[in-house]
């Protein structure tokens, strides 16, 4: 793995782990659940793809 595939996989998880926390915040169990099952496949299509931008809900 490439240094800037690591890059994006931890902007990647900070992104989802700040969208995760504010769904907690707002009582969202819906949204994060959402977030939990969409995280492997956005995971993949960075490691995969190299894709930038699959952020999250």
């Amino acid at each position: 793995m490439t240094d800037l595939v690591r890059t994006r996989l931890r902007r990647l998880h900070d992104e989802y782990a700040a969208a995760a926390n504010r769904a907690v915040a707002e009582g969202r169990e819906d949204l994060l659940t959402q977030l939990v099952a969409d995280y492997p496949d956005a995971a993949l299509r960075v490691m995969t793809t190299g894709d930038t931008h699959p952020t999250p809900c």
